[in-house]
């Protein structure tokens, strides 16, 4: 394919998910908590699709981030309010140092040591948010 036809091709599916919460509404499936977890996990898919696809490291670890950053916008939906700005920007924020922590010390590996340690680390992160948490 060209790269003309595969812009194309994104533009069009962007604006198909962009105005479903519109189409679908008559249908009675413009549920707006199933696009927001299509989109939530679509981004979790491209993040990992990144990672995997272009530098070949498998993370099993990538659910831990998406978990840090959604305990974060809870607690600063309970702590600051129900708005959401401040949460996504908190959750940006943490997610990103938590991820800065665990890819120092994951990223001096390659190959199959990689993988052993996000799972390591996801499972420590799984353990601490049904124990602690």
């Amino acid at each position: 394919m060209s790269p003309a036809r595969d812009l194309l091709l994104f533009g069009i599916f962007s604006a198909a998910v962009l105005t479903m919460p519109v189409w679908l509404t008559p249908l009675g499936a413009g549920y707006p908590d199933l696009l927001q977890k299509f989109a939530i996990y679509g981004l979790f898919a491209t993040g990992f699709n990144l990672l995997f696809g272009l530098t070949g490291y498998l993370s099993f670890g990538h659910a831990a981030f998406l978990g840090v950053g959604s305990y974060t916008a809870v607690w600063t939906f309970k702590l600051l309010g129900m708005n959401p700005i401040p949460a996504a920007i908190m959750a940006v924020v943490t997610s990103g140092l938590f991820a800065l922590a665990i890819g120092y010390v994951s990223l001096r590996r390659s190959g199959i040591y990689f993988s052993i340690l996000t799972l390591a680390f996801a499972q420590m992160s799984y353990n601490l948010a049904y124990s602690v948490l």
